[in-house]
């Protein structure tokens, strides 16, 4: 998909499910592929609504069965740093995301730069399937467009 934001902070939710009905729509939970107007968290996988940052912006990690809901991170290795990756998202622009989910191995790409690189173990929590969901975050005054989204079957 390609997404536009000004202001504020979004992202989409996929393999996820509806938790309950909120007073603008469902609220949901599951991975998250975050991307924002700031510097910092665009291209991370965020789990709403459940174990938090899965992996920050750079990052390949494995995640681990831990205490509850908390879950054990390791980071295994490196994508590059996050200034570089934030260096080629286009500001208040057009962005191409790619999320590929492939069992349990999850990657996000923005403009065709490798942004996290997951294999979640935590057999527990791991979603296998669930819905897309286009997030509209709470805040302060926004603009948040998506197009262009396109979803295909993995072998």
């Amino acid at each position: 998909f390609q997404y536009r934001i000004v202001g504020g902070n979004s992202g989409i939710q996929y393999r996820s499910k509806v938790l309950q009905q909120g007073e603008f729509g469902p609220i949901v939970g599951g991975y998250q592929a975050d991307f924002e107007a700031g510097k910092i968290e665009s291209g991370n996988l965020y789990e709403e609504r459940g174990r938090g940052i899965l992996a920050k912006r750079g990052e390949k990690t494995v995640v681990k069965s831990g205490e509850g809901k908390k879950p054990e991170i390791e980071v295994t290795g490196s994508l590059g740093k996050s200034e570089d990756i934030q260096a080629r998202i286009k500001n208040e622009g057009w962005n191409d995301y790619v999320i590929i989910a492939k069992g349990n191995h999850l990657r996000h790409f923005i403009n065709g730069q490798q942004t996290i690189d997951v294999t979640d173990e935590d057999a527990t929590h791991a979603a296998k399937s669930g819905i897309l969901a286009l997030q509209m975050h709470r805040g302060p005054p926004m603009t948040v467009q998506f197009k262009n989204l396109q979803l295909r079957t993995l072998p």
